[in-house]
């Protein structure tokens, strides 16, 4: 989803439903983007939208939640997460960065 939406740049609730759900799935989606919106690794600015906050650790627990749920590789996340990887990417990280968020 980040990188169809242009990774860096705040992305607005309904964009974020346009991106990661089917129209049919999308009536259920405001209840899936204020759960995402509590999560530590997300930020807000009103005005503008959400994004992935840009220290290393909010993005690798991201990494982290994309690997175990949504079958993304390694690679495509170090691609992605510029910031994590260049912190280290996995071979720095373990799963206890999950300890503060919730599974998905």
């Amino acid at each position: 989803m980040a990188r169809r939406h242009g990774w860096g740049n705040p992305i607005s609730a309904d964009g974020i439903l346009d991106l990661a759900l089917e129209d049919s799935e999308q009536a259920d989606g405001e209840e899936f983007v204020e759960q995402l919106a509590s999560e530590p690794y997300i930020t807000y600015q009103r005005g503008q939208g959400y994004w992935i906050k840009n220290d290393p650790d909010s993005q690798a627990q991201v990494a982290f939640l994309l690997t175990r749920n949504c079958s993304y590789t390694e690679l495509q996340i170090e691609a992605t997460l510029s910031r994590f990887k260049a912190a280290g990417g996995f071979d720095a990280y373990d799963e206890s960065v999950l300890e503060e968020v919730d599974d998905w």
